[in-house]
């Protein structure tokens, strides 16, 4: 019979030899980065460009390698937790291999001193703050490194750092290790004197057989703990101690893994209470002695019934939590929202065509993206929902000709390295993206609605047939089977309006949503006589569409106005006119951050004044009011106090920009062009430019 403090001894010497799961790992081979990596230390998981993405460093533990992220078989997979992060939206990861530095401490020059130069090139390299993600000592040789200076007067490099996650790190260190380091040195002569401790000899016998059949040397950490790492790490060490202490103001979540021990089936008793052995290597309290800003500390419990060898493939064991599914997920969450908050921060692109140049901004600072032939004017400007492509149109001054331009980049390229592509398109009008597809109108036939679609790769353009579409009998004109094409849709699709009316005006038609194979869905239909040439404004969720439409009853009774497509619903809301004299004309539309609509109207008399209703040319002299801005509130337009602009548009990310100045003379036609003004990453309003006639904000990327 053993006895209850034997048992508690023995429960302690088994504790501390299954530590040797709690540590092991290799280095594996890594695409070179093309910054920051001097081929040793930090490797890039994937051969990405780093500027404009957030860097995320994985940082490994004692007598462990980069590998040791890819799971608890140790094999290189293409579904690692590092690969899974770095197939995010404008991310990428990176490994932090120390191993050749082992056994030293953190304060080696390798381990902590290295890490703060990753951290710091990446955060300069990629233009965002860097989130580190570390395993056992891998949060303690963080913590070193974050308080080490930046490089920058004054600054520490837990100033680029943006969060750190830390899973089963022994801030306060390691009983087990403390325990281990002496059983290792005691227990051959303990067990050759007291019986009861040769099971300890065959449990370490037991995990040498389980370290040869998964390829892991993990005796071989008995030697470890005799070696400046395992003193450290023993519970209170004085090298603990000394460590810089986490800056109050950096963000640290705490991930912990905890087994709860059951003996009663051990011992043949029920009295027994359950423990907590945290990871085995780490105790829970130790694991999770420091969070901050995050909330409390994230734990994956498992309870085992048996005693010790089970515990080896908990998922709670300090070797596989860091790689349990739950844990992981935990994790990708937790950097998506840093990713928001960090692009949050940071005004999102601007394009914009401002004389014979497409430009973007970021931040204050303009960059020339490309050029407009001589005697082309910019109308439209088109970003894909990824956003690393920016489409454009062109029209002849004359209306003669269209040309449409698209320019795409990898994830992460600067603008400098966009790959432009152009076709001429007689006959388009608008531009959308069907997803990552670039479509435009007119190449519908009498006999075959279509789309033309542009590859991003600069090959020929192609017909993009849409499905059920056929010319409505009875219908006569030019028009008759025409698609117009509205903007995009939910799910990669596009919106546009088919008409299906003939005559000199043929009418709006009907509205449909139409997928990539080319299927048509039909959401409502719109009044009115046409559309007027402007391009259609999409609410930043892009779950609306503002219609502008013209109506015309004759030379002298001509308006325009504005209906709102609710992409998902179908519904086509169609206010009438805000109450001003004689005819009504719409300005321009746009969306707040919340969806609602707003628009500015002017109106003219029309001809109530017979002494100069024409020019020499026979056109109609209009005669400008006021311009107000309206609020859509239900069907009614609701008048503000909000100074007119030419256009505006609302980023997700709460944004705004807007276009300043004088309409153009006529209400159909011309180019609206003035002084553009946005909010930078301050959310301070600055001037962009001027003269400008097109710009559209680059879409949010989670």
């Amino acid at each position: 019979m053993i006895l209850p403090h034997s048992r508690a001894r023995l429960l302690t010497l088994c504790t501390a030899l299954t530590l040797l799961v709690g540590l092991i790992m290799v280095s594996p081979a890594a695409a070179a980065p093309r910054n920051c990596t001097n081929g040793k230390s930090l490797k890039q998981v994937t051969d990405e460009p780093v500027a404009n993405t957030m860097p995320v460093i994985f940082v490994h533990g004692i007598n462990a390698g980069a590998d040791t992220w890819d799971g608890p078989d140790g094999r290189d997979s293409k579904d690692s937790f590092p690969r899974t992060v770095a197939k995010l939206p404008r991310g990428s990861a990176f490994t932090f291999d120390y191993k050749p530095a082992q056994p030293e401490w953190v304060t080696d020059p390798r381990i902590g001193p290295a890490l703060r130069l990753a951290i710091n090139c990446l955060a300069q390299a990629s233009g965002y703050k860097v989130m580190v993600v570390a395993h056992s000592m891998g949060g303690l040789a963080t913590q070193y490194a974050v308080s080490l200076p930046n490089g920058r007067a004054g600054g520490k490099t837990w100033q680029d750092v943006a969060e750190v996650i830390t899973i089963g790190t022994p801030t306060r260190g390691s009983i087990t290790a403390s325990v281990a380091h002496h059983v290792s040195q005691l227990l051959p002569v303990a067990a050759a004197a007291a019986p009861a401790l040769r099971s300890i000899e065959g449990i370490l016998g037991a995990c040498a057989l389980y370290g040869r059949e998964n390829d892991d040397s993990m005796c071989g950490i008995v030697d470890t703990l005799r070696a400046p790492q395992g003193r450290a790490l023993a519970y209170e060490s004085d090298e603990i101690k000394k460590l810089p202490p986490w800056p109050k103001d950096l963000p640290v979540q705490a991930i912990a893994g905890d087994i709860k021990l059951s003996f009663n089936s051990i011992f043949e008793v029920t009295s027994l209470p359950e423990a907590s052995v945290g990871d085995i290597a780490v105790s829970l309290g130790s694991a999770t002695a420091h969070t901050n800003k995050t909330g409390a500390p994230h734990v994956l419990t498992c309870k085992n019934n048996h005693v010790p060898l089970r515990v080896l493939g908990s998922d709670c064991n300090h070797v596989n939590v860091k790689t349990q599914p739950t844990i992981v997920a935990t994790v990708i969450k937790q950097i998506k929202r840093v990713q928001r908050e960090q692009t949050s921060l940071r005004a999102p692109e601007l394009a914009y065509a401002s004389g014979n140049t497409i430009t973007l901004w970021t931040d204050g600072k303009a960059k020339a993206l490309a050029t407009i032939p001589s005697g082309y004017r910019a109308q439209q400007i088109a970003w894909s929902g990824s956003g690393l492509s920016l489409a454009w149109t062109a029209t002849k001054d004359d209306g003669s000709a269209t040309r449409v331009y698209i320019a795409r980049r990898g994830r992460g390229e600067p603008p400098a390295q966009a790959r432009i592509h152009d076709w001429d398109c007689d006959g388009c009008s608008t531009i959308a993206f069907r997803g990552e597809e670039l479509v435009s109108d007119g190449a519908s036939t009498a006999e075959q609605a279509a789309l033309w679609s542009y590859p991003s790769s600069g090959e020929p353009r192609k017909l993009a047939p849409v499905s059920s579409l056929r010319p409505i009998e009875g219908c006569f004109g030019p028009a008759c089977g025409r698609l117009d094409l509205l903007g995009p849709g939910p799910d990669g699709t596009v919106s546009a309006a088919y008409i299906d009316a003939g005559g000199n005006f043929t009418g709006v038609g009907t509205l449909y949503r139409i997928d990539a194979k080319g299927d048509v869905d039909r959401l409502g239909s719109a009044a009115g006589s046409g559309l007027l040439s402007t391009v259609p404004v999409v609410s930043p969720k892009r779950d609306k569409i503002a219609l502008t439409w013209f109506g015309h009853l004759s030379a002298c009774e001509e308006y325009s106005g504005v209906s709102v497509l609710d992409e998902t619903s179908g519904h086509v809301a169609e206010p009438d006119l805000p109450d001003m004299p004689g005819n009504v004309w719409l300005v321009a539309s746009w969306f707040d951050s919340k969806g609602q609509v707003h628009a500015a109207f002017r109106s003219d008399q029309g001809c109530d004044n017979p002494d100069d209703q024409f020019d020499s040319n026979g056109r109609r002299i209009q005669h400008w009011g006021a311009t107000h801005v309206y609020r859509l509130v239900g069907d009614d337009w609701v008048k503000t106090n909000e100074t007119p602009v030419l256009a505006r548009e609302v980023h997700p990310g709460g944004r705004t920009a807007s276009l300043l100045g004088t309409a153009p003379d006529t209400a159909s036609g011309g180019y609206a062009e003035g002084r553009l003004v946005a909010q930078n990453a301050a959310n301070k309003t600055v001037d962009v430019a001027q003269k400008v006639h097109a710009f559209a904000w680059r879409p949010q990327t989670p």
